[in-house]
């Protein structure tokens, strides 16, 4: 009986374990944010991104992939030449919601900045209501141009 061989399915690759700490932490603006490298990070693990739009690579994450038990839709960074450092994500969630998790989970506590849908923590990160029923988690940072 001769060797037969079967031809296995590629495997599905899951969101990085690294996840959390490396995107949770510049979301949070607890980290530099650094666009070249979580463009490349990004591009590792999701592909090249699907739209450049307002300054930004957009990434689709993995259907159904959490961050803070959260959902998230969409996650961008600024380009090169923007005038900004930036990173965010998009959850499928409400302001309000959104709010009561990030103090739940990471004892974060978002106070509004400029009216009642923009809300920002300590830290400087923004919680802003976007598209009225999902919400936008970012952090951002004038560049530094030297001279």
């Amino acid at each position: 009986m001769g060797l037969v061989l079967m031809e296995l399915p590629l495997p599905v690759l899951a969101s990085p374990t690294t996840f959390e700490p490396v995107i949770g932490n510049a979301l949070l603006c607890r980290d530099q944010i650094d666009p070249t490298y979580f463009t490349d990070y990004l591009i590792r693990f999701y592909k090249e991104p699907y739209k450049n739009e307002g300054e930004a690579y957009w990434f689709k994450p993995d259907g159904g992939q959490k961050l803070y038990d959260m959902v998230m839709t969409d996650i961008y960074v600024s380009t090169e030449d923007s005038r900004y450092l930036f990173l965010g994500v998009i959850f499928r969630e409400t302001l309000d919601s959104a709010r009561k998790k990030m103090l739940a989970m990471k004892g974060i506590e978002f106070l509004p900045f400029n009216g009642d849908t923009v809300l920002r923590s300590a830290q400087g990160s923004f919680l802003i209501e976007y598209d009225n029923s999902q919400t936008k988690l970012y952090c951002v940072k004038h560049r530094i141009v030297p001279r």
